[in-house]
């Protein structure tokens, strides 16, 4: 049991990293797309991205809590 908490605990620092980066995509795309209003898709996907990292990172915090806890 101890080695498949151990596994979860790394997916879910790479999922926190990969959340970040995604964040910051976001945060990118955001910004091309509000400078150049010709082109709102990259905006939208700018907001998405933006938020889905922002999603992924706050899951992690969450799962992680909840290892640290004991799994209740």
């Amino acid at each position: 049991m101890a080695k498949k908490v151990a596994h979860f605990r790394r997916v879910i620092k790479f999922r926190s990293y990969f959340g970040w980066v995604f964040a910051v995509v976001g945060a990118i795309l955001f910004g091309v797309g509000a400078e150049n209003t010709e082109m709102p898709l990259i905006l939208i996907n700018g907001v998405l991205f933006f938020g889905y990292g922002l999603f992924m990172v706050w899951q992690t915090k969450k799962a992680r809590q909840r290892l640290d806890q004991g799994g209740n």
